[in-house]
């Protein structure tokens, strides 16, 4: 395995952090018979259990630990990691910066009219209104009429599923933003706000990190799988090879086994 080499620069507001991946460079350039092509992954370091740094500030996760497995198993190249806020990730990917944007990326519409997206689904993202544990009046958007729903981000896939059934029904309830969870399970608890849309396993998180008491209503209010995104017009080669890499690890057991370690569950898309 390589040594992680940990190298901090500071970009225009944006913290970059590179970190080498998994299996010796020189151990992958002996066996190719040359030098390994390097490969740059833009990544969080603040969505556990993804991606965030251990206790020697080491990136670390469910997205690594499939990563390293991917780098391991391919001598042909090796696997850099340069850190960014969530919003700047494709912003990077968009003009070069990296080569492949990894943070449970879900479809929508505006990302596939920037972006590449991988052909193969890995993780289940099935996203879930959650709301005051003794409130019993909501179970779905069209309750929240007249209320508050709270968001931490306006490019993640769950402020886009609740903002665009707000839209397409003339805005019913008001969405506010939090920077972080734990201050939107706030507003939560005090009335500020009425509910937020969460993936079923942060959902749980919440509950027993923060203590939250919320529950989960109702059906699934978006129910889709997680992918790699690559750039639109140099991507295709690279989307190729991780789709096949991807597709080995679910073949043969390992994503399962990720998921259990990393997750808690089985959470790997079937074929």
């Amino acid at each position: 395995m390589k040594n992680k080499g940990f190298v901090l620069s500071v970009l225009l507001f944006t913290t970059v952090i590179v970190i080498a991946g998994a299996g010796g460079s020189s151990d992958k350039a002996g066996s190719s018979g040359g030098k390994p092509r390097e490969i740059i992954i833009g990544a969080g370091s603040a969505y556990n259990p993804y991606w965030f740094l251990d206790e020697n500030n080491q990136l670390t996760g469910f997205e690594k630990a499939v990563l390293d497995e991917i780098d391991a198993r391919h001598p042909e190249f090796t696997l850099t990691y340069q850190i960014y806020d969530f919003a700047n990730i494709l912003l990077s990917l968009e003009s070069g910066k990296i080569d492949v944007a990894v943070h449970q990326y879900e479809y929508n519409i505006e990302r596939n009219q920037k972006y590449l997206y991988g052909k193969v689904g890995y993780t289940t993202y099935p996203l879930y209104l959650a709301v005051r544990e003794e409130d019993n009046s909501i179970y779905g958007f069209e309750d929240l009429r007249g209320k508050t729903l709270v968001s931490t981000s306006t490019t993640s896939n769950a402020y886009y599923v609740a903002n665009k059934w707000n839209e397409d029904h003339g805005r019913p309830f008001n969405i506010i933003f939090e920077a972080t969870a734990a201050l939107a399970l706030e507003d939560i608890a005090s009335g500020r706000a009425d509910g937020i849309v969460a993936m079923i396993r942060l959902i749980e998180s919440y509950k027993q990190e923060y203590q939250a008491k919320i529950k989960r209503v109702g059906e699934p209010v978006s129910n889709s799988n997680a992918y790699y995104l690559f750039n639109r017009q140099t991507g295709e080669e690279l989307r190729q090879i991780f789709d096949a890499a991807l597709q080995e690890l679910k073949d043969d057991g390992t994503l399962v086994k990720l998921s259990h370690q990393w997750l808690g569950g089985d959470f790997i898309v079937k074929n």
